[in-house]
């Protein structure tokens, strides 16, 4: 991925969201428990996580063949599905945010000042939340219900994702 790419993603993530808080999209109330959005984002952190293992360097395997651990892993994410499905959607969803997170960081490696936007978005949103959310879901339905029980809420943190947005957007065309 390059620098340029990560900011795309990034853009793309914050417009939508920005977008979805401002129109108070019944989504976000909905998603929590959405068995639609379990699947797809459980599908899509599976999907991610394991391309990430088979292309992960022999020497990280610490000669562990790696079928095997592809293999557990996949059929680890798949329990999931049925052993914890609440608030699953909001776990995988912070794994993605994590993952994004990894792979703009390592986009913007040593290019700096082009990357502080990208490190800044990533440390202070992606990775703060994602954890958060991953470890502890119910937190997002708080987090959600407080952002979007007033009108006013909604327009400064939809206003800033948006802001953010824009502005991944317009450092995505400055890069050398």
């Amino acid at each position: 991925m390059t620098l340029a790419q990560a900011y795309y993603a990034l853009a793309a993530c914050l417009l939508l969201a920005g977008s979805l808080v401002l129109a108070d999209a019944t989504v976000l109330r909905a998603f929590r428990r959405s068995r639609g959005a379990t699947l797809l984002l459980g599908l899509a952190a599976i999907v991610w996580f394991a391309w990430w293992l088979v292309n992960l360097p022999e020497a990280d395997l610490a000669g562990i063949p790696r079928l095997p651990v592809v293999a557990v892993f996949i059929g680890a994410s798949f329990a999931t599905f049925y052993t914890m499905p609440d608030f699953l959607s909001v776990r995988a969803l912070g794994a993605l945010m994590l993952f994004l997170a990894r792979a703009t960081l390592d986009a913007g490696y040593r290019q700096l000042p082009h990357s502080l936007l990208d490190a800044a978005v990533s440390y202070g949103l992606l990775i703060l939340f994602g954890f958060w959310w991953a470890c502890s879901p119910p937190v997002f339905g708080r987090q959600c219900d407080w952002v979007l029980a007033t009108a006013g809420r909604r327009t400064v943190v939809g206003g800033l994702l948006l802001v953010l947005g824009a502005a991944c957007l317009v450092q995505s065309f400055r890069l050398p």
